[in-house]
C-alpha cells in the first residue's frame, strides 16, 4: 500500500471522508479476544481503516453499504496446509471454487507438480498461481520424491534445486519434511536443505505420523520443524504439542481417527493449533460442502468451541507463518477479507470479501486461464505396456502361495497388511476378484528408470475391469488397479496417449476418461464440470463392483502413497513404510 492509499485510509478512520464499504449490524467474531462484538467495519483501499461500535456508521458513511443483518463477519479463512493439485484443478478453476467460501488464503504445499514437472513445472504453476486473486504462499516442497530410495519422480530435489525455487517471489517457508526415515538416518543432502533453512530464517513444515520419543525430538529440532498434521492419536497430539510444535488439524473427505475436540478441550493455550484441508477435500464435496468453512463446521461438531475454531482457520495461522500483519484479523491495517457466515455451527457464507470487494457467489466466478507450454502438458513418457507386464511369477508352479496384500481403509490414507492364500497357475498368480484379491501396478512415466512393479490389493472391490490414473501420490507415477491384465495395459495405454489423466476400461473399451493435461495430474476445467466427470467414473466403477466411497480417491491416495503406513508399492516395489524398506511380496 503506498502512502496516498494510507492516507485515505487513516481518513477514513478519522471520520474525515467516507469509506470504500462499510458493513453494519455485524457481529464480529474478534480472533483476538475470542469474543464476539455487536460492530460496524469501515473498509478503505482494501484494508480494514476502522472498527466502530454498531450503529457508528451512519448511512452514507461509505460507497457501498451491506447490513450484516446481525449474522457473524468473520477473517478470511486461511487453509493452514494443502496441495491444490489434489483436487485435479489447476490453480484458476481452485481459486474459483474456494474464494467465494470464504477461503482467501492458502498455505500451498506443490510436491505433487513438482514431482511430476520439476521447477520449470513449479515456475509455471507459481505463475498461474499468481494469476488468481487467491493469496497463495508457497511453501517449497524439500522431498521430491517422497522417498528417494524407493521411488522415482520427475526430479531429486537438491539443495540446489531448493535455492533456484526461492527466487520465485511466492516462495514463503519449506514445505513438509515428509521423508522422516532420510531425517533420523541423517541423509546429508536433507540435512544441508534443513540446515540451510535455519540460516536463511524460514519456516519448515513437518510431516511425521505415529513418531514418538526420542525419535521424534530429534526429528523435530531439524530446521527446526515446527508444524505436523499426521497425528493419529491424541497422545501423539499431546505430545508434539508439549515439543513446541504446531499441530494442523486436518478435515475434508477423510475419516480421522483423533478427535479434535478431544485434542483442543486438553490444551490450556490452543494458540499453536491450525486447521487445514490437507488437500484431502474432492472437488465434490467442496461444491456440495464447503472448503475450510466445512473443515470449521467438523471440528465444530467434534466439540471444539466455536470461537477457538475460527482462531485455528484464521489468526492462529497467519502468526505461525508470520502473515498476522496482513491477515487473519479483523483489524486496522489488515486486508478487508471478510467472511460473512449465517452462525458458528454451520458456517454457511453468506457474503465474502476480499481486500474489500465482494466476491461472486459459489458456481458464478471465473477467471482467466493460464497458457501452460507444451513442455508442462507432455510428460507421459512411458513407453507402450503389453498385457504380459501385469502378469505375476510365483515362486511354485502351481498350488497355493501366500502373499502380502495391500488392504485398502475406506475413507482414510491409511493401509493395512493382510496375508492372504492365493492360487498359482503354471508359475503365474491367479487373482481371486470373488475375494476381493486384485493386481495393482504402478509404472515410473518419466522416461528415467523405465520401471514398473505389481501386488496384490484388497478393498477396490471390483470384479472386472481396471481403474488407472497417472496420479499415483506422491510421485504422481502411473499407478492401475484390476481384474484384467488386457484392461490394465488399455488403460494405461490411454494414459499415454494423452498425456495423463483417470480411466476406467472394461472388456476392451474405455467406459469414463478424464483428461488431466496439465502435469498429467490437472485440468484447467470448470469445478462443476470436473465434479460430472468425477461422479460419472465413480459410478461406473461401482456399477463394477467397486465397494469404496470414493474409487478414484483410493487409486491415488492409497496404492502408492509411501510415507503413510502400513505398506504400499512403488514402481520399484512393494514398501513397508514405517521401516522404508522393501519388503517381498511372498510369504515363505
Amino acid at each position: 500500500m503506498d502512502v496516498k492509499a494510507m492516507m485515505r485510509a487513516m481518513d477514513v478512520a478519522l471520520g474525515k471522508t467516507p469509506a470504500d464499504l462499510a458493513i453494519t449490524n455485524a457481529k464480529l467474531v474478534n480472533v483476538a479476544t475470542r469474543r464476539v462484538e455487536e460492530a460496524d467495519i469501515l473498509v478503505a483501499e482494501g484494508i480494514i481503516a476502522a472498527i466502530q461500535e454498531r450503529g457508528s456508521a451512519k448511512k452514507g458513511a461509505a460507497t457501498q453499504e451491506l447490513d450484516a443483518g446481525g449474522r457473524y463477519l468473520l477473517p478470511g479463512l486461511l487453509d493452514a496446509h494443502t496441495h491444490i493439485e489434489m483436487s485435479f484443478l489447476s490453480a484458476v478453476p481452485y481459486a474459483e471454487c474456494v474464494l467465494p467460501l470464504g477461503t482467501t488464503g492458502i498455505m500451498v504445499d506443490p510436491h505433487d507438480m513438482v514431482n511430476a514437472t520439476g521447477l520449470e513445472g513449479l515456475r509455471h504453476f507459481a505463475a498461474e498461481m499468481a494469476s488468481t486473486p487467491l493469496k497463495c504462499y508457497l511453501m517449497v516442497p524439500p522431498c521430491i520424491p517422497s522417498s528417494p530410495d524407493l521411488e522415482d519422480a520427475a526430479i531429486n530435489m537438491t539443495l540446489q534445486d531448493m535455492k533456484k525455487a526461492f527466487n520465485l517471489p511466492s516462495a514463503h517457508g519449506i514445505a513438509e519434511t515428509m521423508d522422516f526415515s532420510r531425517v533420523l538416518a541423517q541423509e546429508q543432502e536433507l540435512l544441508h536443505i534443513l540446515s540451510w533453512s535455519r540460516e536463511q530464517n524460514l519456516l519448515v513444515d513437518g510431516h511425521c505420523p505415529e513418531l514418538r520419543g526420542r525419535a521424534l525430538q530429534a526429528y523435530a529440532l531439524t530446521g527446526p520443524v515446527l508444524t505436523d498434521h499426521e497425528s493419529v492419536t491424541v497422545e501423539e497430539m499431546q505430545e508434539k504439542y508439549r515439543l513446541g510444535m504446531r499441530v494442523i488439524i486436518r478435515r475434508g473427505s477423510l475419516s480421522e481417527s483423533a478427535s479434535a475436540g478431544d485434542f483442543v478441550n486438553s490444551l490450556a493455550d490452543t494458540s499453536n493449533v491450525l486447521l487445514s484441508t490437507d488437500g484431502c477435500i474432492t472437488v465434490h464435496d467442496i461444491l456440495t460442502k464447503g472448503h475450510m468453512n466445512y473443515a470449521l463446521r467438523c471440528v465444530v461438531e467434534e466439540g471444539v468451541d466455536p470461537l477457538v475454531a475460527v482462531q485455528m482457520g484464521t489468526i492462529n495461522v497467519a502468526r505461525a507463518y508470520g502473515l498476522s500483519h496482513r491477515v487473519g484479523i479483523i483489524a486496522p491495517g489488515r486486508a478487508a477479507d471478510l467472511v460473512l457466515v449465517n452462525n458458528l455451527h454451520e458456517f454457511k457464507v453468506e457474503a465474502a470479501y476480499l481486500n474489500g470487494r465482494r466476491l461472486p457467489a459459489p458456481g458464478k466466478y471465473q477467471l482467466p486461464r493460464y497458457a501452460y507450454p507444451q513442455q508442462v502438458l507432455e510428460t507421459v513418457k512411458l513407453k507402450e505396456v503389453a498385457a504380459e507386464a501385469f502378469r505375476i511369477k510365483t515362486p511354485a508352479a502351481g498350488g497355493m502361495v501366500k502373499v502380502r496384500a495391500i488392504a485398502i481403509i475406506d475413507e482414510t490414507v491409511a493401509t493395512a497388511e493382510e496375508i492372504h492364500e492365493m492360487q498359482a497357475v503354471g508359475g503365474e498368480l491367479q487373482i481371486d476378484p470373488s475375494r476381493d484379491l486384485l493386481k495393482a501396478a504402478v509404472f515410473e512415466r518419466y522416461g528415467r528408470a523405465g520401471t514398473h512393479a505389481t501386488a496384490i490389493v484388497k478393498g477396490f472391490g471390483l470384479k472386472k475391469g481396471a481403474l488407472a490414473g497417472s496420479v499415483a501420490q506422491d510421485t504422481q507415477n502411473i499407478v492401475a488397479v484390476g481384474a484384467s491384465d488386457e484392461d490394465m495395459a488399455l488403460a494405461v495405454n490411454t494414459l499415454k496417449k494423452q498425456h495423463g489423466g483417470i480411466v476406467l476400461a472394461e472388456g476392451g473399451k474405455i467406459l469414463a476418461n478424464i483428461k488431466l493435461p496439465i502435469g498429467g495430474i490437472m485440468t484447467d476445467i470448470p469445478p462443476e464440470q470436473l465434479q460430472t466427470a468425477m461422479a460419472d467414473l465413480n459410478q461406473k466403477a461401482k456399477a463394477l463392483g467397486s465397494t469404496l466411497t470414493d474409487p478414484i480417491f483410493s487409486l491415488y491416495m492409497q496404492i502408492a502413497l509411501a510415507v503413510i503406513p502400513e505398506i504400499r508399492l512403488t514402481n520399484r516395489g512393494l514398501v513397508h513404510v514405517a521401516s522404508a524398506q522393501f519388503i517381498p511380496l511372498w510369504i515363505d
